[in-house]
């Protein structure tokens, strides 16, 4: 069946509105939080938007940055089981695949390269429909993609869902796209203080923590403070892979 189809008749002054209401939030929360609701109205009521690295490697460089309204305990024993390399939809992303993949390919059949400690918790937590969408970000470093649950429980249900609502979604998650996967707005899903954010400058400018500190008229134990809490924001243990992080999804503009 295709969903790819353009918006059904009735729908496109709603993703007009939804553009439009993007536009007036101030904070990347504030639109998430917005096309959560609007996917939520299509019947797609639990959703994930996660960019990570292309790297090659450790775990630590290459772990997403993600937006989540899944239950909380499920987010945490999903990143403390490192599901994002468990993940099919994952794998699909960073294949480099383009086209959509529905979740019913691994959750309902799954094949002998799906962990199986993986398949049994997704269908614990009931996510059994659902579709993963790629999304191309200009930053060649770095792939994103959204994926949403559906609420619909049977396959014929799900089916009659994307073909009249999906699109719609698909509209919404690439309009939400482009703001999230700037530069500036990038730097929202770590958190940094400007002070942290001012050290993490310096240092990959190869500066140490005295000449930082004299650069910014701070003691060395505070800068060695703020150098911490940017590792821990970046969910790295060293100040060489803090950096490398950074600058991997472009955060060090002055």
């Amino acid at each position: 069946m295709n969903y790819s189809m353009g918006y059904p008749a009735g729908f496109d002054r709603n993703l007009l509105q939804f553009s439009q209401e993007l536009w007036n939030c101030s904070s990347l929360q504030a639109r998430w939080e917005e096309l959560t609701r609007f996917a939520e109205k299509l019947g797609f009521e639990k959703g994930a938007y996660i960019i990570v690295p292309k790297i090659e490697g450790r775990v630590e460089d290459r772990q997403p940055i993600c937006l989540s309204n899944h239950a909380q305990d499920w987010v945490e024993h999903y990143n403390s089981h490192h599901y994002y390399f468990k993940d099919p939809g994952m794998d699909h992303l960073l294949s480099g695949r383009k086209v959509d993949q529905l979740w019913t390919d691994y959750t309902v059949r799954p094949t002998s390269k799906v962990d199986s400690d993986f398949f049994n918790d997704v269908r614990s937590a009931g996510l059994k429909f659902g579709v993963t969408i790629p999304l191309e970000c200009s930053n060649k470093h770095l792939v994103g993609g959204a994926s949403f649950a559906s609420c619909e429980r049977t396959q014929l249900g799900f089916d009659a869902q994307m073909t009249s609502n999906y699109p719609v979604l698909k509209g919404a998650v690439h309009l939400f796209h482009t703001y999230a996967q700037e530069p500036e707005t990038l730097s929202e899903f770590f958190g940094f203080t400007p002070r942290e954010h001012e050290c993490l400058l310096w240092l990959t400018a190869g500066r140490a923590n005295k000449e930082i500190a004299h650069i910014l008229n701070l003691s060395e134990k505070t800068v060695e403070h703020h150098i911490k809490r940017a590792c821990k924001k970046l969910r790295v243990t060293n100040r060489t892979h803090a950096v490398a992080r950074a600058m991997t999804f472009q955060l060090l503009s002055p």
